[in-house]
């Protein structure tokens, strides 16, 4: 696999992970919840018995413009929209936060979660739609806040904008559906 290589000169980082180690303490698992390691740079990522998601605590200055980006590619497993999905999510606290969701049919969303149910998660408006994303490949997920506003971009490709809202809390991660893999390549937070 080749690994992406990305210009940060540009933005002050606040946090950057290309999975070379693991030195921010991601979970390393082999049981009924999840498979997860790191090689290669890589953080490989398999919900086993049902949905499952890692989390890190990122703190963002909400009040200042930002970028979240990671690059991902789903490995493996039944990842079609319809059967559930794969996210991003961040600003989250609990169960409460903001998930862009990709599926590898195409499929991308935005919604906001205020459970852990699927029937807890409200999709903002126009934003579920097949998108440019290659389902055997990784992709380029990226939320950029810029005033009161978000754009939502896959592989540099405007995806979706909507009005910024404030954050439930400061966690941010990756979630996969029951049996689904991931690969992540990184995940980098910045300042514009």
């Amino acid at each position: 696999m080749v690994k992406a290589q990305t210009d940060t000169s540009a933005h002050k980082i606040i946090f950057f992970d290309d999975f070379d180690n693991n030195q921010n303490n991601w979970t390393i698992a082999d049981n009924s919840r999840a498979n997860s390691k790191i090689e290669g740079g890589y953080y490989y990522f398999t919900a086993e018995g049902r949905a499952y998601g890692e989390t890190k605590e990122i703190k963002i200055d909400t009040h200042k413009d930002f970028e979240i980006e990671t690059r991902i590619k789903i490995s493996g497993g039944d990842a079609d929209h319809k059967n559930y999905y794969s996210m991003f999510f961040w600003g989250r606290e609990g169960m409460n936060g903001y998930y862009f969701t990709f599926a590898k049919d195409g499929f991308a969303s935005v919604e906001v979660c205020t459970g852990k149910n699927q029937s807890d998660c409200i999709t903002s408006s126009g934003s579920l739609r097949k998108t440019s994303l290659s389902p055997d490949d990784f992709n380029t997920y990226t939320i950029i806040k810029t005033g009161r506003s978000y754009s939502f971009l896959i592989n540099g490709q405007q995806f979706y904008e909507m009005p910024f809202a404030a954050f439930f809390g400061n966690l941010m991660g990756f979630g996969a559906a029951r049996k689904v893999s991931l690969i992540i390549d990184y995940l980098k937070v910045s300042y514009l």
